[in-house]
């Protein structure tokens, strides 16, 4: 289960939060930054693949505070320090200043546009209604949107990935409506994430065979590189499964467990990944209590890809790249190039080779 900032980015809307609370009563300047640091030295589980001197890094901002910094001056400090990490799951909420800070990608979006405008748009559905052929319909409240978009294909949107059940009996359900489809259109643009498993089931029903897509470790010891055992995440066909050709539409608005369903859409040789990178945040978090009130949260454990890769930071690259995160009026030119590149029939199977069962685990 994923979270990404717990009062103002998407507590409503993308991630279920795991709450630890830290049992100090100290709460002085110089003690909150210390709980803050000590915490993200003995957690935090992506200093090694970022390449973060987190040693140095306390050293250059603890500097900067005394028992007379004030709580503004404070925040901005530790937020300085945090920034450092490029990590969507890594934040800080400060309601006695009502204040917010992500240390990602949306970080940056929401200073840009404001939360309410970033919000709105993320609940939006991208693409407009006039590419469908006829009315578009949603599976009994699940949040998948799905409809005929021409040519016999068939389209897909959902915005979270919240009950693995539900999901499942939705995909089944539009998989047996678009029976005769000879293309389908996968939109995980506007997803705000949510249960890793969600994403397992619904890509096991675009399977071919079973394949190693996702390795992750939990950190679990005092020194930066302990991890737990690895934990291999396989996809495997369904009863119920549609092999042939997908476009997973993707974009810079597909957050957390969204971009660990990309990395299993990727090793399928017919589906082909278009549209913009994805945010760069694909660990679970864990929340943490400050005793002054504020609360932070980490990036707790290590995810990579079937060749072993990490893909924090960064974000899952399309196989083609279509820049945006959405339609501009009528228009949405990654549906579009979409469109054009499954009539055309223009890409051949990808080599899934390293996937396959037996791999890597």
């Amino acid at each position: 289960m994923k979270c990404v900032m717990g009062f103002c980015l998407v507590a409503v809307v993308i991630w279920c939060s795991v709450s630890c609370s830290v049992q100090t009563s100290a709460s002085s300047p110089e003690e909150i930054f210390e709980t803050v640091w000590r915490t993200f030295d003995e957690r935090y589980a992506l200093f090694e693949v970022k390449s973060i001197d987190w040693e140095n890094l306390g050293d250059e901002y603890r500097s900067q505070i005394n028992a007379t910094t004030g709580e503004e001056e404070l925040f901005n400090i530790i937020t300085g320090m945090l920034s450092h990490l490029n990590d969507n799951h890594v934040t800080l909420s400060a309601e006695s200043l009502g204040r917010d800070f992500c240390a990602g990608f949306l970080g940056s979006y929401f200073n840009e546009i404001g939360f309410s405008a970033a919000m709105e748009i993320l609940q939006q559905r991208p693409m407009p209604d006039i590419y469908f052929q006829t009315t578009p319909r949603e599976v009994r409240d699940s949040g998948f949107l799905y409809g005929l978009v021409g040519d016999g294909i068939g389209y897909l949107h959902f915005g979270g990935f919240e009950d693995v059940d539900k999901s499942a009996e939705a995909v089944d359900e539009i998989l047996e409506v678009f029976g005769d489809a000879r293309a389908m259109i996968v939109d995980v643009r506007h997803n705000s994430g949510g249960d890793d498993r969600v994403g397992k089931a619904i890509a096991d029903r675009f399977a071919d065979m079973k394949r190693l897509y996702m390795v992750t470790r939990d950190r679990n010891g005092p020194d930066h590189d302990n991890f737990a055992e690895p934990k291999y995440w396989h996809i495997e066909p369904a009863e119920r499964t549609f092999t042939g050709p997908v476009v997973l539409l993707t974009s810079r608005l597909s957050l957390s467990a969204a971009e660990n369903f990309a990395l299993a859409m990727k090793v399928l040789p017919h589906v082909t990944i278009v549209g913009d990178t994805t945010s760069g945040c694909f660990a679970d978090n864990e929340w943490h209590d400050l005793p002054n009130g504020w609360r932070f949260s980490l990036s707790k454990n290590l995810f990579v890809d079937a060749d072993g890769r990490c893909w924090e930071g960064e974000g899952v690259h399309p196989d083609i790249k279509v820049e945006g995160n959405g339609a501009d009026g009528e228009v949405d030119p990654i549906v579009d190039f979409a469109l054009d590149f499954l009539r055309s029939d223009a890409s051949p199977p990808k080599d899934g080779s390293t996937s396959q069962e037996g791999v890597s685990g």
